[in-house]
């Protein structure tokens, strides 16, 4: 199995590089994948889907800017006096949080229209069972790789989490100041411009962050998604794989694999998978476990708090995986709120059934997103043993479901 996982890896790293969401490059990858499911499943599908592939990351640009026309129209107000330039400051401030909080914080195509749209497909590879299916389990990764992110690869991943951190506040306190600047000018004079000047003091002191912000992504470097996600896509192969070469065939469970697209722009690609096919996977009972990153084996756990915990998953689902895992020898933790989201949280916003299970350092490592992500620098041993997991979360859940979770 580790052999199959490492030639596939690389062979995908060396034929089809620059894997960025809607390209080209990620639609051959696509097609490749879809005959390689071929072996394995009955039944393959390619399915085409609409987006922005730039705007997910675009909107950090749209953000940082906005906050810093926002300082200097805040200092305008001060020094001249001017309550239009604070009213432009609010207008701009507010811009960006609603930015942060609808690309960001829940994921939505908020903006997404003031980008170039492109196709992008998805994948899905379904092995029947032996009689007319009760339940479905789906395993899935993604085929496109990131843009280089240039502050991970300049601080070797150490000022990605503080920077984050730091901008969120900066929104938030540019809004904030936006409204006290605004509401200074019906306060006495002396009071007035002492609140203004703060007010833009304060704005200015996240000046430096937003300025790092607006080199936040390297557009002219696609990584080579070694270990996102190709670890992911070879582990839910692996397992159709060892079905197939061992005969294995569940008498009503159809074991599925869904290779998404541009899951680096959001998770567009799940996304438009669970609202096309909602109802389907709703008249059986269906869980999605959706990996991702599968590098570090001390730092695999089950994800049903993403986009900053704010999107639940199905415990029911962690669960599986959770007892799956202890069956083939690991413990695995319930990972902690954090910033970012796993394909898994698309399908939980139509209120489907799913978890995901990854394997990377919430603070970044200097490989994520980064030129790092090559197929020299993979874990097969961790890859080997989240398609193990996921073989035996089958195997489980064609015994009992989730009735027992």
């Amino acid at each position: 199995m580790k052999t199959f996982i490492q030639d596939g890896i690389a062979a995908v790293c060396s034929k089809f590089k620059r894997r960025s969401a809607g390209s080209e490059s990620e639609y051959a990858c696509q097609r490749y994948f879809a005959e390689e499911l071929g072996q394995w499943c009955d039944r393959v599908d390619i399915e085409e889907f609409k987006l922005h592939p730039k705007a997910f990351l675009g909107w950090i640009l749209l953000c940082a800017s906005s906050e810093l026309l926002a300082a200097v129209l805040l200092w305008v107000g001060a020094v001249f006096d001017r309550r239009g330039a604070v009213c432009a400051a609010l207008v701009l401030a507010l811009f960006s949080v609603c930015l942060a909080w609808f690309e960001f914080f829940r994921y939505r195509e908020f903006i997404d229209f003031l980008f170039p749209s492109a196709s992008s497909h998805n994948v899905f590879a379904v092995r029947e069972s032996l009689e007319p299916p009760r339940r479905r389990i789906i395993f899935g990764g993604h085929a496109d790789a990131a843009y280089e992110f240039t502050l991970v690869r300049k601080a070797d991943g150490k000022l990605c989490v503080p920077l984050i951190v730091l901008s969120v506040a900066g929104v938030a306190l540019t809004f904030a100041m936006s409204l006290l600047s605004l509401a200074a000018f019906w306060a006495k004079p002396p009071l007035s411009r002492r609140l203004r000047y703060a007010a833009a003091v304060v704005a200015t002191v996240f000046a430096p962050v937003f300025v790092l912000f607006l080199f936040f992504t390297n557009w002219n470097c696609v990584t080579d998604g070694a270990n996102d996600d190709l670890s992911a896509c070879y582990a839910a192969f692996a397992v159709l794989r060892h079905m197939e070469e061992n005969g294995i065939r569940f008498k009503n469970t159809e074991v599925c694999c869904l290779i998404s697209g541009s899951e680096e722009s959001g998770l567009r690609g799940a996304k438009a998978f669970a609202r096309r096919h909602r109802q389907e996977l709703t008249e059986i009972e269906t869980v999605f476990i959706a990996m991702d990153t599968l590098r570090e084996t001390e730092q695999l756990q089950v994800y049903t708090n993403g986009m900053f915990g704010m999107q639940k998953s199905s415990e029911a689902v962690g669960a599986l995986v959770k007892e799956a895992a202890r069956d083939c020898g690991v413990k695995l933790p319930y990972a902690a709120p954090y910033p970012g989201a796993v394909d898994s949280d698309a399908f939980a916003q139509e209120g489907l059934l799913s978890c995901g299970l990854c394997g990377v350092d919430h603070d970044p490592k200097p490989y994520y997103h980064t030129r790092l992500d090559t197929a020299d620098n993979i874990d097969p041993a961790c890859i080997e043993l989240c398609a193990r997991i996921c073989l035996r979360a089958a195997e489980l859940y064609d015994r009992q479901g989730l009735g027992s979770m």
